[in-house]
């Protein structure tokens, strides 16, 4: 007897958003004419409103559409904004996926992880990112204005959990370009001043971002290499340019935040340019990102998402981690406004630096829309001079 197709139907596509300190907190919901809602996690820098618009006029083209066809209604999507490719339409785009994949695994009762041929690893090894901000979103956060305080912030990283940190050291808008010795000696002595207070039993990964020109990333991948570093975190668009940096170093190079889908990352990995790479799983999306790891997977190159969102930003990127094979680290971001679990059902437990994913229902996690409209985003200025103040 012939299987017939699942006949639910989408009737609705909601946007929700909160303040979210450097950022505002954006969400999708999507819901069903069987009455099972699905909810998503999508953030961007600086454009909000332009991500908010794209969710609501791509939404409009999949109203009436089987939310169990992810893979068709993605490709659909990627077509209609084929003279879009990346930003904000990108990202609505992976918003979309992940609610529908959140809807697909609760109509199945099964999480999204066996959604993707089930989980190598429910526990999830992540690390502390930003550690170190000078001025801090969560009030408890100890900040990190000179070297003297390391060690209070240290002890309460370490204090959540948490065994492994992603560092940004604070440049100035003069660290471009080439890297001077003075800026180089800083760094290192920042380096050794947080593997001195953290132990040898933590791993530091250092974010520079698009700061410097390969010259100097190559200077700075060098005199890294004594502290054994998680990686450099290093950005550029040439990926023979990173290649030769990663071939004149120990040190791991990661990349991969500002790259979207297999094509943008295709290079990078044809040249063996990398040692890691970081798509971030909320702007790409599930279903894509599973692409992008298992692509990575088959140049022996490890997986470790960006992931600088809020919880059920978390759990999605967490959930495709599971399905990895080499999967390595979860980017986890804490230093966040004190609100950011309040505004879920099912916050999320760190406990020896590690996530334990749970077997609820697709995420596990929904968010509580009265919550969210007790902290309306700011508008004005105010977001963005704070989202330029912070390095990412």
């Amino acid at each position: 007897m012939m299987r017939t197709e699942r006949s639910m139907k989408i009737t609705s596509i909601d946007v929700f958003s909160c303040e979210g300190g450097w950022r505002t907190l954006n969400f999708v919901k999507v819901g069903t004419d069987e009455g099972i809602t699905g909810y998503a996690e999508c953030n961007c820098v600086r454009s909000e409103a332009i991500l908010r618009a794209a969710i609501t006029y791509l939404g409009s083209l999949v109203m009436g559409r089987n939310p169990f066809q992810t893979e068709k209604i993605q490709f659909d999507l990627y077509r209609a904004t084929q003279r879009q490719l990346g930003g904000a339409a990108h990202q609505a785009i992976s918003a979309i996926d992940a609610a529908l994949l959140d809807i697909k695994g609760k109509a199945l009762g099964v999480p999204v992880y066996e959604l993707f041929g089930g989980a190598f690893q429910t526990r999830i090894r992540t690390y502390y990112t930003h550690c170190g901000r000078a001025e801090p979103q969560n009030p408890e956060v100890p900040p990190v204005k000179s070297p003297a305080d390391i060690p209070a912030c240290a002890a309460y990283v370490k204090s959540l959990g948490f065994r492994d940190v992603k560092v940004n050291y604070p440049l100035t808008p003069e660290d471009r370009g080439d890297i001077t010795p003075g800026t180089l000696g800083k760094i290192v002595e920042w380096i050794g001043a947080w593997q001195e207070v953290l132990g040898p039993e933590c791993s530091i990964a250092l974010d520079v971002a698009f700061a410097f020109k390969m010259a100097g990333i190559s200077k700075l991948a060098k005199a890294l290499e004594p502290f054994n570093m998680l990686w450099l975190e290093a950005e550029t668009l040439d990926p023979q340019a990173l290649k030769s940096v990663r071939e004149s170093t120990s040190t791991p190079i990661c990349i991969g935040e500002s790259l979207y889908r297999t094509q943008g990352f295709k290079p990078y990995l044809e040249e063996h340019a990398l040692d890691i790479i970081m798509p971030d799983t909320v702007w790409n999306g599930i279903t894509m990102g599973k692409k992008v790891a298992d692509y990575a997977n088959t140049y022996d190159i490890l997986f470790a998402p960006h992931n600088s969102h809020g919880v059920l930003g978390g759990l999605q990127a967490a959930h495709l981690c599971a399905t990895c094979e080499n999967f390595k680290i979860l980017e986890y971001e804490h230093d966040d406004v004190p609100w950011r679990n309040d505004i879920v059902t099912d916050p999320i437990a760190i406990e020896d630096g590690c996530i334990e994913l749970s077997d609820r229902p697709g995420f596990g996690c929904d968010i509580v829309e009265e919550r969210i409209a007790e902290h309306p985003p700011k508008t004005g200025t105010s977001t963005l001079a704070r989202a330029m103040g912070q390095t990412r």
